[in-house]
Order: structure tokens, then C-alpha cells, then sequence
């Protein structure tokens, strides 16, 4: 059962317009009636706030029926809200910015402020404050015509979607890393984002460059709204794409050394009752090998298979020196558990020299150069490439990779080096996207996080965590209610999309019957 409650504490407020005289005619101004008067909850105390409304008794002025209120009293809370803005903030910073679950925010506001909110009012209260920092952004004009006098280079990703959801799509400025869109489209055609890059250019922002992955359709997107801005294709993107092939590769070989390195626990568990120094060592021998299965690496540069090999062997050296200086049974057994090092070998090495590919492309794209040395060296390796002649299928299968994606990325690849303002990767995004994941999954321990991008993504990309909370409140006291609740509307306009899915779950035969009649009686 719901707690009331409790008003019986309420301090009683009263307010004036702080305009003494008519802004027209000079008269003074008189009481005509009450605008509103309600309890409202804040973090301090509870509040009865009565608003006087004044007009100006003269019949000759021009505007005799304008109504003024106190400007204070209208921003201790929202129009039909009871908690005051204080709260708001409150609220938003602690589910926002420190990424609180609703039940811890409730229990602090209750253990703090001793005030009694409900899981569903947190909840609300926390798209209204979501609501209210879009409210504020769609009118700060000055940070607009900031964009407007320096240009804007467009960094554009996407965050897939899972089980058929929406695309969030977010459009940053690389320069000062502030979000300029933030859109859920149902689909990532070439129509959908150019829709995106249309609302960049209503807002007269100048387009300086543009920095994507090789997506096809943000490639045409780009081509067809911005023509003639440089649009520079994300260099990780293109590393990882040629590297695709060498990487599997390297991921086989890290799965079969795994496989057939596991005899070092049964050397664990057998030096386990002994102790002195040298079963120390062997233990220290095997733990170490263990550390190194664990490092899956870092493609596509430093790739984990090659990595494990290198440790291994290094590891292999190491036992082998200790004991021909002391022969161990236990050294035995871990130098019999790590002979797959060298049934592997050929595959090692083919894998090393292909990989030696990856690292030459990477080496000439992170030269601080021209565009054209750097074009010029990239035609020399892939000259190079279309002379060489493999044996293996894969070797030539990963070759031809390498050069068809550069191919297709050729045109992109080079914008940065002559354009300083254009960054060469669009790893800041994804690191961007990638936190808001991770943060979810942090804070509530669910694996799936796309529910919540799909819901808040495109509002939580406005944020920015090094404002202050008073900085936050003073933005909120400034905007209006009908700018709110259009904010407010497409916040919550996520709970027709899962009512309607749960309607389909539930009843799809009564929801098509449904279809039909409304059919039939239009």
C-alpha cells in the first residue's frame, strides 16, 4: 500500500511578481488573482508555494490584460510536478552521472534528504531530467553560433542494434567532443543518414570534414550532402578489415595451443604438497604459463596467438636452461606439455610473416607526412603485394584481402595528413558508445545493454559529466514547460514501442482483429 504523504511540516511560501510597475505604461501593478498554489518537495524542506498573478489596472495601457507572476516561484518546480527541481537534478545526476540503480538512488534520497520517493517516481523523474538537459540544448543558441563561426568536422557512428531494434546514430564534433545529433533510425540506409546530415546543414553549421568507418552507406550519404568535403575513412577500421583473414588465422592457432598446452595443471597439482625453492620455481613456471593463455591480445596489431607463442617459447627457453642446470621430473613434464610449440611453428611462422603485412601498412599510415609520401608508400606495398605468389590458398586468400580493401578505401585514407583538424581514426565515438555500455553493464550487471541505448542513447549522448551539479540545476530553472514536454514526449515515446511489442507477445490474434476492424470501419 502507497504511504501518503506527509504535509503537516510545509512552510508556507508566498510570491509576487518581482515587477512592481507596468514594463508599458509605469503603473503600478495590482493583485488580480492566484496563479497556482501547491505543496512542492525539495531537497531542503517541504513547501506551500501560493503564486500571486498581478495585471495593470490601466485601461490605456497596451497591454491592460497581461498577467505577471513571480519568476522565482516558477522555477522551484515543473508545471503539475510536485518534487522541485532540486530534486530533478538530483535525481538525474545520481542515475547519469554516477550511475546509480533506481534502488540505491531511492535508498540515498530517503537516508539523506529524508524525503519518501517511490521506484516509479525515480524512475519518472529521471526522464524528466533527461528532458529537460534536451530542452535546454534546443535552446542555447550561443553554443550554435559558436559551431556557426568555427565549422564543425563530423564524426558519424552508429550503435548496432540486437533482435531487430533501432540504429542509434550520433553525430559529434571532434574539436570540442560535443554531440551535435543524436537519432534512433529504424534503418542505417543511405536515405536514413542522409535525413541526419540534412539536419546538420538546417542548422547552418559549415561542414569542414568528415571522419566514418567505410560503411557504404554513410559513404554515399556523405558524397551526396556534402560534396567536396574531405570525408576520411577510419584507418582502424581499415586495419582491421585487412588483418580479418590473418586474424582468424592467429585465433586458430591460440585455440590449438590452449588445447594442447593443458597438461601444465596436472605439473601444478603434482608439485602441490612439496615445498622448498625448486617446487616453488615449477610452480612459478606454470603460473606463468597460465597468465600467458589468458591474454586474448589486441587485434589487429598485436594479435594474441603470436603473442602466446612468443611467451610460451620464451617461457620454454627458460625451463630448458633451468634444468640443464638441475634436472626436475616436473621441468620434464612442462618441457613435454609445451613440445606443441614446435608442431606449431609452421603455422607460427606463416602467420608472423603475413601479420608482417598488417605492421608495414600501419607503420606508413602513422607517419607524420604528406598526403602524398604517405600515397606514395602505400602504392609501393601494394605493388609489392601483387607480385608475391603464395603456395597456400589462405596466404593468397589474405593477400587479396589486403589489397581489395585498400582499393576500396583508397580514396578516404589520405584526407588527414594535409587537414590537421581531421583526425585519422573514429575511435573517440566508439570509445563513446563503448562506455555507455559498459556503464550500464556495470551498474545494473546485465549482460544486454540495448534496451537501454535504444531508450536513453540518444539523450545520454548529450551529457557531459564535468559540469557541476548547480551549473545543471541553474540550466533546468531556465526552460520552459512547452519545451519540456515536447522533450518529455519523445523521452517516454519508448513505452508505445514496448507496450506494443508486449501486445504482440501477449495477443497477437486479438491485436490483428483488432487491425481488421479498424480497417473495415474506416
Amino acid at each position: 500500500m502507497k504511504t501518503a504523504k506527509d504535509y503537516s511540516q510545509a512552510k508556507q511560501l508566498y510570491y509576487k511578481p518581482e515587477n512592481k510597475y507596468c514594463p508599458h505604461c509605469n503603473t503600478p501593478l495590482k493583485r488580480s488573482h492566484t496563479a497556482w498554489r501547491k505543496h512542492i518537495i525539495t531537497l531542503r524542506a517541504t513547501l506551500h508555494v501560493t503564486s500571486y498573478a498581478h495585471r495593470c489596472p490601466n485601461r490605456a495601457c497596451p497591454e491592460p490584460g497581461k498577467v505577471y507572476r513571480s519568476a522565482e516561484a516558477e522555477t522551484l518546480s515543473l508545471k503539475y510536478y510536485q518534487y522541485g527541481l532540486d530534486v530533478i537534478a538530483k535525481i538525474g545526476h545520481l542515475r547519469f552521472r554516477e550511475y546509480t540503480t533506481i534502488r540505491k538512488i531511492r535508498r540515498t534520497i530517503r537516508d539523506r534528504f529524508r524525503l519518501q520517493v517511490s521506484r516509479s517516481e525515480v524512475d519518472l523523474l529521471s526522464q524528466a531530467y533527461l528532458a529537460l538537459i534536451q530542452a535546454h540544448r534546443n535552446r542555447d543558441t550561443i553554443r550554435l553560433e559558436r559551431f556557426r563561426r568555427s565549422g564543425v568536422v563530423l564524426a558519424i557512428d552508429g550503435v548496432q542494434p540486437e533482435k531487430g531494434n533501432e540504429t542509434l546514430w550520433i553525430l559529434k564534433d571532434v574539436p570540442t567532443g560535443e554531440t551535435l545529433l543524436a537519432r534512433n533510425l529504424t534503418s542505417a540506409d543511405t536515405e536514413s543518414i542522409s535525413t541526419l546530415l540534412r539536419e546538420v546543414k538546417a542548422l547552418g553549421l559549415p561542414v569542414r570534414g568528415v571522419v566514418s568507418d567505410a560503411h557504404r552507406s554513410i559513404r554515399i550519404a556523405v558524397s551526396r550532402e556534402l560534396p567536396g568535403i574531405p570525408h576520411q575513412l577510419c584507418h582502424f577500421h581499415y586495419l582491421r578489415n585487412i588483418a580479418r583473414p590473418i586474424s582468424d588465422m592467429d585465433r586458430a592457432m591460440k585455440v590449438d595451443l590452449r588445447k594442447r598446452a593443458r597438461g601444465v595443471r596436472r605439473v601444478e597439482r603434482s608439485v602441490s604438497h612439496r615445498s622448498g625453492v625448486r617446487a616453488m620455481v615449477v610452480q612459478r613456471y606454470c603460473e606463468a604459463i597460465r597468465a600467458a593463455m589468458q591474454d586474448d591480445g589486441v587485434y589487429p596489431l598485436k594479435p594474441g596467438g603470436l603473442r602466446l607463442y612468443r611467451r610460451l617459447a620464451a617461457i620454454r627457453r627458460s625451463i630448458r636452461r633451468s634444468a640443464e642446470l638441475q634436472r626436475d621430473a616436473s621441468l620434464e613434464r612442462l618441457l613435454d606439455a609445451l613440445s606443441v610449440l614446435d608442431e606449431l611453428r609452421p603455422r607460427a611462422r606463416r602467420v608472423k610473416r603475413l601479420h608482417r603485412l598488417v605492421l608495414d601498412v600501419s607503420r606508413v599510415l602513422r607517419r607524420e607526412a604528406s598526403s602524398e609520401e604517405v600515397r606514395r608508400r602505400m602504392e609501393a606495398i601494394l605493388e609489392g603485394l601483387r607480385g608475391l605468389r603464395y603456395r597456400r590458398r589462405e596466404d593468397r586468400a589474405a593477400v587479396q584481402n589486403v589489397i581489395r580493401y585498400s582499393e576500396s578505401y583508397w580514396e578516404g585514407l589520405f584526407h588527414a595528413y594535409d587537414l590537421p583538424e581531421i583526425p585519422r581514426t573514429n575511435n573517440d565515438l566508439e570509445l563513446f558508445i563503448r562506455s555507455l555500455k559498459v556503464v550500464h553493464r556495470k551498474t545494473t550487471g546485465r549482460a544486454s545493454c540495448q534496451g537501454f541505448i535504444v531508450r536513453y542513447g540518444a539523450y545520454l549522448a548529450f551529457l557531459d559529466p564535468s559540469l557541476s551539479q548547480g551549473l545543471v540545476l541553474s540550466w533546468l530553472r531556465l526552460v520552459g514547460y512547452d519545451e519540456f514536454r515536447r522533450c518529455f514526449l519523445g523521452v517516454r515515446g519508448f513505452r508505445c514501442r514496448l507496450s506494443l511489442r508486449r501486445v504482440v507477445y501477449v495477443d497477437l490474434g486479438g491485436f490483428l482483429r483488432d487491425l481488421e476492424l479498424v480497417w473495415v470501419s474506416g
